[in-house]
């Protein structure tokens, strides 16, 4: 009566795929964020209709042999399969670990069959409320609970180990780019500053650059939002830190016109290596 998960997966598969094509179809004609509104109205219709129609079944369901039911083998009303297909929110945010518990769970249920009261079985089997003996319309199996609990974790180590390093690294190449702007207009800006200071004066700052002010105790020197940006005779340099605290400088030459990247520890070598300098 219960259907394995893989015939519940390859049913996925190929409503998956109706759904890209039909997605490919209204981008042609559609453009922009009504696209997608459209195809998400388009998937309510498509899965209320047809798992309430005498079916009891989505395309790729229909194709591997399967139906959908509710606790007591009755064919789903509208608004209870719409109600199915919002559940599988639930199991959509724990990255389909509440989809594969049907692979441990004794009637192979997913976290939306629980949720939604819902059952998926065989096209020609005869659903028998009795043989099923739901231990209670709340209820979780430990399994479900499980997949829960590896979900979360599986979240937080993807942020862990890729989202947040992903989103430090742009970080830091957005803080490079605006201190490079910085070091070209400062260098752009020297003939004033040399003018200002006269034949024996001292080349000091003229004017603060965006998020910069001058260092009180070194004329030279220009204390900025996260990093120093300092005048020497041959050229500009701007010291700073790596979302991780590790220093790197970048330096703009008078003479050359070019900005390189030099660092000590092993990351901000890295970062530096992966810069493009003008």
């Amino acid at each position: 009566m219960y259907v394995s998960v893989w015939k519940r997966f390859w049913a996925f598969l190929i409503d998956a795929a109706v759904f890209a094509v039909l997605f490919w179809a209204l981008a042609q004609l559609i453009n922009g964020w009504t696209v997608s509104l459209i195809l998400l109205f388009i998937i309510w219709l498509y899965y209320a209709w047809l798992e309430s129609s005498p079916w009891q079944a989505s395309l790729g369901k229909r194709v591997m042999g399967l139906k959908v039911v509710d606790k007591r083998g009755r064919r789903l009303s509208f608004w209870k399969a719409s109600k199915r297909l919002l559940t599988r929110i639930g199991t959509n945010l724990t990255f389909y670990f509440g989809f594969f518990t049907a692979a441990w769970d004794k009637h192979h249920e997913t976290l939306h069959d629980h949720l939604s009261k819902s059952v998926v079985i065989a096209k020609d089997a005869e659903f028998d409320p009795e043989y099923y003996h739901d231990p209670g319309d709340h209820a979780l199996t430990l399994v479900t609970v499980v997949s829960v609990i590896l979900a979360v974790i599986f979240v937080v180590g993807l942020l862990a180990w890729v989202v947040l390093p992903q989103y430090q690294r742009i970080g830091d190449s957005v803080n490079a780019a605006h201190i490079i702007d910085n070091l070209n207009a400062a260098a752009a800006n020297r003939p004033a500053r040399l003018q200002a200071a006269g034949p024996n004066g001292p080349e000091i700052w003229l004017k603060s650059y965006s998020g910069c002010v001058n260092d009180a105790k070194d004329p030279l020197t220009l204390d900025c939002n996260g990093y120093r940006m300092t005048l020497q005779p041959d050229g500009i340099s701007a010291v700073t830190r790596l979302s991780n605290w590790d220093e790197y400088t970048l330096f703009k030459s008078y003479q050359t016109g070019h900005i390189a990247c030099l660092a000590h520890s092993k990351r901000a070598i890295a970062f530096c290596q992966g810069l493009e300098l003008p």
